[in-house]
């Protein structure tokens, strides 16, 4: 068994990990196998890194040939002691099962019941749309972020690479497999500003201004939008948008934007007590009946909930939940509901931190 230790200085990585926990009790964690299933494979190598004061310690525990997994595991378990926390990227799924299998068969207890851990991957999978990235994988996230890796081998390859070392133990395979792993641990802690994304869509924005915008259409047609920008607290590390209904979300550095179509027509505001209530066809709306009493009779009828209604014509935003009242719908039935963009409205930013926060909800729904 092999240890091999790096330390790397003035590592400026733009995600505070005390966001997480306390970073001196934070292990970053990756490991290579012989295979995918636990039965049948071995692990041989387990990367370790830990982040303190911009400075990144990384610790590797290399088995010469599969013999010597049971002193890696030992070795990996005595060292897991100062940790309180794992990172690692699909680790819930992967890593974690995979070590603690092996090393039952040794009755090795690494304790993992005892950590808290923390799967880059399952934090931001929800997030593929927003991301526009054709996959998930690790060295995917690693182009979007614009992230180097020496390393050029897939895990397939890895497996016959360490069967060539233990074959030769030619020095040259033991390179590749280490800067591999080195690589992997190093990105994980390059990939922690992923995690600004979610922190974004599930806290608290703070909303700056909003501006009404006419623009025209690809037909021509002076159409109006609603401009709210915001600013949050992490900066995300790569500009991302995507659209969703009638809004569309931008992100960028420190600030972002939604943009929302006003619609400016006609909508209907359906009275809650229809029974109270005439519906007038020639005029189409409905009336009070303490109101409507003088009208002739041959001119009502008895209202019923998708007619009893008045009609509005004004300048519209759209709201999927009772965000703001009073309420609008093209029809009675309709998911969409709208709320009149009032001159009391638009001076309101309390009202607009509420509306914005919403739509940030509506958007986690759709991705």
């Amino acid at each position: 068994m092999h240890t091999f230790e790096y330390t790397e200085n003035n590592l400026n990585i733009k995600y505070p990990l005390e966001n997480l926990t306390e970073p001196s009790s934070v292990v970053f964690l990756d490991i290579e196998t012989t295979g995918l299933s636990p039965a049948k494979a071995e692990v041989f190598l387990i990367g370790t890194a830990t982040y303190i004061d911009n400075r990144m310690y990384i610790r590797q525990f290399f088995a010469d040939d599969t013999s010597e997994e049971m002193d890696i595991l030992k070795a990996f378990a005595e060292y897991l002691k100062s940790f309180d926390t794992i990172i690692t990227f699909n680790g819930n799924k992967f890593d974690i099962p995979f070590l603690e299998k092996r090393s039952f068969i040794y009755g090795i207890d690494l304790a993992f019941s005892e950590k808290n851990g923390i799967d880059i991957y399952k934090r931001i999978q929800p997030y593929k749309k927003l991301l526009a990235v054709p996959d998930m994988k690790q060295k995917t996230l690693e182009t979007f972020l614009h992230i180097n890796r020496k390393d050029k081998k897939s895990g397939r390859e890895l497996i016959a690479l360490y069967g060539n070392y233990i074959a030769d133990k030619n020095r040259v395979c033991l390179d590749l497999l280490l800067q591999h792993n080195l690589d992997d641990v190093r990105g994980l802690i390059r990939l922690l500003p992923l995690l600004s994304y979610p922190d974004i869509l599930n806290g608290t924005i703070k909303p700056e201004r909003a501006v009404k915008n006419n623009y025209r259409d690809y037909n021509g047609r002076v159409r109006t939008e609603l401009i709210i920008e915001f600013t949050y607290d992490t900066p995300v590390p790569s500009p991302v948008s995507c659209g969703f209904s009638d809004c569309y979300l931008m992100l960028g550095g420190s600030r972002g934007k939604i943009r929302v179509a006003v619609f400016t027509g006609i909508l209907r505001y359906f009275y809650p007590d229809h029974n109270n209530y005439y519906y007038l066809p020639i005029e189409d709306r409905a009336m009070h009946k303490t109101t409507s009493r003088y009208v002739d009779r041959r001119a009502r009828e008895q209202a019923r909930p998708e007619n009893c209604y008045v009609r509005v014509r004004s300048q519209f935003l759209p709201q999927w939940d009772k965000i703001v009242t009073p309420i609008f719908k093209y029809a009675y039935n309709d998911r969409t509901m709208y709320f009149e963009l009032t001159e009391k409205v638009k001076n309101d930013p309390e009202l607009f931190k509420r509306y914005a926060g919403h739509l940030m909800h509506v958007l986690l729904q759709e991705l």
